[in-house]
């Protein structure tokens, strides 16, 4: 076709120039994709190659340029680059073993590094009883004055009041669950000058004021080696024999507390009649007297005594709203009379301080006029953290509780296993799925036992498989601890109780919300004559036992008092479980026959 248009032209036909038999002994060129029929010589393109150098250019040759210029390195074609660049096929780097970066974490501890796992754990686990400081105005800012370090200094100067001054002093720590009321008492009683008396009580433990007293004995007991008991053991034991019965002995303890408030605990005889130190006896028949508590008729005047013992003491009420709910409030008052009777410098006696916690704002309402009138009316009170940030610095340092106990010598697997744990624990720290999670958490509570929960489990689920904390085990954590399930599960409980199950959502359709025991196996058993395949009895259980097991897990709940003229049988009880529950259990368990049996609800 060339060679016509050239004739048509008048133009000879230019031989091949030396670049196109370069060109041509090389890989072949694509065509342009409009190529021009009309032009010089010079732009016009070369004839194709024939079929037989065509087959000879499937063979590349050697580049003629890099032979004529060999000192000029040719650039590579980005094609041979990328066939380069693409790894060797597993197969072929079969037995070659790839080396692990120094700087990273191991997926499986070594042999030598578990006892330091174990010992890192049990680190963990005692810095979450005693949670390490954070550095709050880092936090917080120096424009923010925390909350818990103010509370901390004003009972601090309060209960240094008590014991260096011998002063009678009383307040209230009020503060949310968890924002650690309890620990700002123990940390202000750790750092007093001397070592005071202390006495713990709660209102969850004594809920009368006689437990109450009698657990003051004990501990003041135990604290001082000393025997509370009456002067004349002969007076004591007519009082032990001829003693009233309970109902009559709690209303001559309130007789006689009121005929004790009338006596001044600082009299002119400042010697405790009660109080009769132990003689040089072996130490068991030494702790034998340290244990003995007074009869009951001089309980309520212990109290009175407390100021002349030996050292300071400093009473400390968990549950003080529960303290005021106390008939008459009579251990509040003797406890704050005592207390407010104490005089400073006079030298007949030690100072006495009583602390009240509680997390009701309410509670001075609760007291009573003359018992509020023997209370200083110092309200303390406490606040949980206030950022999330505060969360993650605490996780931070609970974490990060050394294995090596202070002055002990740090081996070569201590420092091995400090550093991997450190990279660890920073890394975890840094993690934004981390601190997402933990930013849920704080935002539905800022309850520190929420957060001491699911950091439990974060560290028992640590083993020498997964040595090191993830987000995967947080998540597990917090959902174990945060929403834990109320019940057991109920695709797991045998079949009568599935049973009895379906019977009270039968039984709540009718309209009966309370049903009995009797209601629900006539319903089961009506069921078993109209099927033919409910069986009474499965691996040696009934329905009757079948019943009492889910009012044991307290998924059937009494809806009445118990009562000795009622049978069990005909005993009311409502479900604790609602409809959807049992369907999901009845559709994991399967079984057609129960489906049907349902569905008729």
């Amino acid at each position: 076709m060339l060679a016509t248009v050239r004739r048509n032209q008048g133009s000879p036909a230019p031989p091949p120039t030396a670049s196109a038999r370069i060109l041509a002994t090389g890989t072949p060129r694509l065509p342009a994709a409009f190529p021009s029929t009309i032009g010089s010589p010079s732009k016009r393109k070369p004839p194709p190659p024939s079929a037989g150098r065509q087959r000879g250019a499937r063979t590349p040759s050697p580049d003629p340029l890099q032979s004529r210029l060999p000192h000029v390195q040719l650039p590579e074609s980005p094609s041979r680059a990328t066939l380069r660049a693409i790894p060797a096929s597993p197969s072929k780097r079969k037995g070659k073993q790839v080396e692990r970066p120094a700087d990273e974490l191991p997926r499986i501890l070594p042999d030598h590094l578990h006892p330091l796992l174990e010992r890192q754990k049990r680190a963990i686990l005692k810095s979450l009883q005693h949670p390490p400081e954070i550095d709050e105005i880092e936090v917080y800012g120096e424009d923010y004055p925390p909350t818990n370090n103010a509370a901390y200094e004003q009972l601090s100067e309060l209960l240094t009041g008590s014991v260096v001054r011998g002063e009678g002093n009383s307040c209230m720590l009020i503060g949310p669950s968890g924002s650690g009321k309890t620990q700002i008492v123990e940390k202000a009683i750790a750092q007093l000058p001397s070592k005071p008396i202390v006495v713990r009580l709660s209102g969850h433990a004594q809920h009368n004021d006689r437990l109450a007293i009698r657990e003051i004995a004990w501990q003041l007991a135990q604290q001082t080696g000393q025997s509370f008991l009456p002067n004349d053991p002969e007076d004591a034991e007519d009082e032990e024999q001829s003693a009233p019965a309970p109902a009559e002995q709690q209303a001559e303890g309130d007789a006689s507390l009121d005929a004790d408030l009338d006596v001044d605990a600082d009299g002119d005889d400042d010697e405790n009649p009660f109080v009769e130190r132990a003689p040089a006896l072996p130490p068991a028949e030494n702790a034998r007297l340290a244990i003995t508590l007074p009869p009951p008729a001089h309980l309520l005047a212990l109290i009175s005594m407390i100021p002349t013992l030996p050292r300071p003491t400093i009473i400390v009420l968990d549950g003080f709203d529960l303290f005021a709910t106390h008939a008459r409030q009579a251990l509040l008052y003797c406890l704050l009379d005592t207390a407010q009777a104490c005089r400073t410098g006079t030298g007949s006696g030690s100072g006495m301080a009583v602390v009240g916690v509680t997390a009701r704002v309410d509670t001075i309402n609760l007291l009573e006029k003359r018992v509020k009138s023997r209370f200083s009316g110092r309200m303390i009170r406490t606040a949980c953290p206030a950022k999330m940030e505060h969360w993650v610095q605490l996780a931070q340092a609970v974490l990060g509780a050394s294995v090596v106990s202070e002055g002990a010598k740090e081996g070569a697997d201590e420092k091995e296993w400090g550093r991997m744990w450190a990279k660890a624990v920073e890394a975890f720290a840094g993690s934004e799925d981390v601190v997402e999670a933990l930013k849920e958490t704080y935002a539905l509570t800022r309850d520190f036992q929420m957060f001491r929960r699911i950091m439990t489990r974060l560290a028992l689920d640590l083993s020498p498989s997964s040595p090191f904390p993830t987000i995967e085990k947080l998540d597990s954590a917090t959902k174990s601890q945060r929403c834990p399930p109320r019940l057991a599960p109920l695709d797991t409980l045998p079949y009568p109780a599935v049973c009895l199950l379906i019977a009270s959502v039968h039984a709540s359709a009718s309209g009966h919300d309370t049903f009995t025991f009797e209601m629900l196996h006539d319903a089961f058993k009506t069921q078993v004559r109209t099927s033919q395949s409910a069986p009474v009895q499965v691996a040696g259980g009934g329905v009757g036992m079948a019943f009492e097991r889910l009012v044991d897990l307290r998924v059937f709940v009494p809806a009445a008092a118990a009562a000795g003229s009622v049978a069990k049988e005909f005993a009311l009880h409502r479900s604790g479980v609602d409809r959807f529950e049992v369907k999901k259990a009845v559709d994991v368990i399967g079984q057609l026959s129960l489906k049907r049996w349902f569905t008729k609800a």
